[in-house]
């Protein structure tokens, strides 16, 4: 048989691993019976050294050392062991050495049993001892409560000597057992090594073939064949290797779909707080380099809030880390407001990992302001002509006027109020209703031209009144415009009344329209007193007014502008306001809608 054959390295193998694994299991068995006979000499020794303590501390007061020096010595005989009693260092009695020798002992506080027991416990160490010459096990404990005698420590001795003898007995045993199994085994390995080599090459071909991405091939379990089980296990493994990879690769594509499909940016950090991954959503919000994956946070968004969560994250190892989460806003510079959540996490080698989230809580950010803004104005609006209600009411009821005339002008500016109140909720109303609808509108071709003639001839009453004029100016075609009928006439409404209300007697309101091919604007000028710069935007939040602390005669609500700015929005367009007031006197409101497309029904 050549030495570099299958069966001899298989041999040799197993010789050299079995006299290694056998070597280290005597070494260690020994050592650890070695180990267990010392802390079981120790225990008992420790146990008769309780009952000793409780034996001189329950004894009859003692009349001096000497005596006590002979009930030591006796029990020292008596039960085969040195018995050793030390108050401060020094020997006062000693079963091994006779009373008036003690005087020649040395100190005895410098020995760590000693010095243990000093302290409160319970002292044990082994070592020479040079007054009998032996390999001894030394135990002490404090003393107390010793009638008649000086609180010191009482310290019990053995030899170890036995436990040596023991000792080596196992291990001249284990060495006999150790030359015997190496024999055994070498041959059962020469035995079985012939036969080996032809299944060992067939595991090998189906291990390669797993690692190359095959699992179809299975290996041939021979009835009666000693590696039967283990073929028919590695044939299961290889199934289940199988199954398993189908079924992660199906997760994997599964967890990226819904990676890249979050709204929410996410980032993954590892240990060293620089960047593993992120989404596409993320990408979106902070427009990330190519080179992103491998630099830290700072480095591709620019923000140290960002930074600094994950680094307080990182800073904290181990599962009992007191930051497990962490959240924090930023606002970035395209006025958007997003909330980032870090959460760490470990990996399957326990390295503490982070995932940071990120939430554009923007429209959040600006409902929460309007509805603050809404209620506070809401609030004003209402309790300005309500304490007014009030007041009137209390003069009537507590000093009526003696003319009929003077009462009745109290309940008309009552009624006034009520009135502004009713208009004021009427609108709010008209909000919440444009608002909630939103894109639920069905939009279809209006006629742009039809809703302002209505709105038009709704208005001319009230405008005759004031020797207003209104005018037209738009094209003659026919002007339609995606939209609702109601929420155009709303609309025209809105701004027709705005005009009539803030132009003077004999002044001119002219409506026009302009076609610009695919949308139509609208527009209502007044020669009223007009808007500044300042206030041009503001005017179409809710309840918003050029002087706020004011309530105008005609029972505005405030919220007009805002349902106009509502509904053109629901249309799919945009209004706004165009002149300021500055060198030209008067208001000049816009608001611009599709027009319907070519292929598109248009009812007339």
């Amino acid at each position: 048989m050549k030495l570099r054959s299958f069966q001899m390295r298989i041999l040799l193998w197993t010789w050299a691993l079995l006299l290694v694994v056998l070597a280290v299991v005597f070494f260690y068995t020994t050592s650890i019976v070695g180990s267990d006979l010392v802390r079981e000499t120790e225990r008992r020794s420790l146990h008769e050294l309780d009952a000793l303590k409780w034996l001189v501390e329950n004894h009859p007061p003692f009349g001096s050392e000497r005596e006590f020096a002979g009930l030591v010595e006796a029990l020292g005989l008596k039960l085969g062991v040195r018995l050793t009693y030390i108050v401060e260092g020094r020997v006062a009695a000693d079963s091994d050495v006779p009373y008036a020798e003690l005087g020649s002992v040395d100190d005895h506080s410098a020995r760590p049993e000693v010095a243990a027991a000093m302290e409160g416990e319970r002292g044990t160490d082994v070592r020479y001892s040079g007054t009998v010459h032996k390999d001894m096990l030394y135990v002490a404990v404090r003393a107390e409560d010793v009638p008649g005698i000086a609180p010191g420590v009482l310290r019990l001795a053995v030899p170890i000597s036995t436990v040596n003898a023991r000792l080596g007995s196992l291990r001249e045993n284990f060495s006999w057992i150790f030359f015997i199994t190496l024999i055994f085994a070498g041959v059962v390995s020469a035995v079985m090594s012939r036969n080996m080599s032809r299944d060992i090459t067939a595991f090998s071909e189906l291990a390669r073939a797993i690692g190359d991405g095959d699992y179809a091939k299975r290996l041939r379990a021979l009835p009666g064949g000693e590696f039967k089980p283990l073929a028919q296990s590695v044939n299961a493994m290889a199934q289940s290797i199988e199954r398993n990879v189908r079924i992660i690769e199906d997760q994997k594509g599964q967890l990226q779909a819904v990676f890249d499909g979050m709204r929410e940016g996410v980032m993954t950090l590892d240990a060293a707080g620089r960047i593993e991954s992120f989404n596409g959503a993320l990408d979106e919000m902070f427009n990330l380099p190519a080179s992103t994956v491998g630099r830290t946070p700072i480095e591709v968004t620019r923000r140290f809030e960002i930074q600094d969560l994950a680094d307080r994250l990182l800073a904290e190892q181990g599962p009992d880390a007191g930051v497990n989460e962490a959240t924090v806003q930023i606002d970035l510079m395209d006025s958007r407001t997003v909330e980032v959540s870090g959460v760490p996490f470990f990996d399957h080698k326990g390295v503490r990992k982070v995932i940071l989230v990120f939430y554009d809580i923007t429209q959040m950010k600006r409902s929460e302001k309007s509805l603050k803004d809404f209620v506070a104005n809401a609030s004003h609006q209402l309790r300005t002509p309500l304490t007014s209600i009030k007041g009137y009411s209390e003069t009537l009821l507590d000093n009526p006027p003696a003319n009929p005339e003077g009462g009745r002008q109290f309940l008309e500016i009552i009624l006034k109020n009520a009135d502004h109140m009713d208009k004021v909720i009427s609108s709010m109303l008209a909000l919440a209703r444009s608002e909630q609808v939103g894109e639920a509108f069905a939009l279809s071709p209006v006629s742009g031209r039809e809703s302002m003639g209505r709105a038009v001839a709704d208005v001319t009453p009230w405008a005759a009144e004031r020797s207003i004029a209104l005018r037209s100016r738009t094209p003659e075609d026919e002007m339609f415009v995606m939209a609702e009928a109601d929420g155009l006439l709303h609309v025209f409404h809105n701004l027709l009344n705005n005009a009539v209300k803030y132009s003077p007697e004999g002044g001119v309101i002219t409506l026009s329209a302009e076609d610009d091919g695919e949308s139509i604007v609208f527009c209502v000028e007044d020669q009223g007193p007009g808007i500044s710069r300042e206030h041009s935007f503001k005017v179409f939040e809710r309840f918003y007014r050029v002087d706020e602390n004011t309530i105008d005669g005609a029972g505005s609500s405030g919220l007009g502008l805002a349902i106009c700015r509502r509904i053109v929005r629901n249309f799919e367009g945009e209004i706004w306001h165009d002149g300021y007031g500055e060198d030209t006197r008067g208001a000049r409101f816009c608001f611009r809608l599709n027009k319907p497309a070519m292929d598109r029904p248009v009812n007339v």
